[in-house]
């Protein structure tokens, strides 16, 4: 099976189409964002994890809100660079990021983030 989020050109297709098969509308509740989220997050494990990493899954498929999934995203990240790389790992969190849209849980950026 190809990898959803690889980098190489060959695969820009495969992943776009991944990515545009989730749809976005700019008017959504936070209800259709949870479980967009959600399936995203899921489609990530399955494809990266495996087996190995079935409390992720159930943590992710029990979430009760966006707050709960937006705390998993560093346990995402370090599924996707076990498998793929820190780059790799990176951009698919960034892509998660994006789909939280206008609920994402901020803070300040850090000051080391240019770093």
């Amino acid at each position: 099976m190809r990898l959803l989020l690889t980098m190489g050109t060959e695969a820009m297709g495969l992943r776009d189409s991944f990515w545009a098969a989730l749809g976005r509308e700019v008017s959504d509740s936070q209800d259709v964002v949870l479980e967009r989220v959600r399936r995203a997050m899921l489609s990530v494990v399955e494809e990266y994890g495996g087996e190995d990493h079935y409390r992720l899954d159930m943590k992710i498929s029990f979430a009760r809100d966006l707050a709960e999934l937006w705390h998993l995203r560093p346990d995402l990240m370090q599924v996707v660079a076990q498998a793929q790389g820190e780059e790799d790992a990176q951009e698919c969190v960034a892509r998660i990021t994006a789909l939280f849209e206008k609920f994402q849980l901020g803070g300040t950026p850090s000051r080391f983030g240019g770093l």
